[in-house]
């Protein structure tokens, strides 16, 4: 009986992964750790993307992507050579606030 209750616990998990896929968004950097161009890759269903926003390590901002006339897959590519060596996180935002985020490391 409880291998059964088991295998139904498990089988409901995957059908609420499935059933909340129309709302699903992918957020995507490489290289990671990067020199000079990083390219975001985002993938969003059934999201109102704005923007990606890069932050320091002190949380000041130092890029901002506008992302409002994208929809579905985008990618993009952005020189970050003038960027000092570190840790940045990079937000991506939507109407409400942030929907991702995602530590990029700055080598040289």
């Amino acid at each position: 009986m409880k291998k059964l209750a088991v295998i139904l616990f498990f089988l409901g998990i995957g059908f609420a992964s499935n059933a909340q896929s129309d709302t699903a968004t992918t957020f995507l950097i490489s290289p990671n750790p990067v020199e000079t161009d990083v390219t975001f890759r985002i993938s969003y269903l059934n999201k109102d993307i704005k923007a990606i926003r890069i932050y320091d390590m002190i949380g000041n901002e130092v890029a901002y992507i506008d992302l409002s006339n994208k929809t579905g897959f985008t990618s993009l590519t952005l020189d970050i050579s003038s960027l000092k060596t570190g840790i940045y996180f990079c937000n991506l935002y939507s109407n409400k606030g942030i929907v991702e985020s995602r530590k990029m490391i700055k080598n040289k």
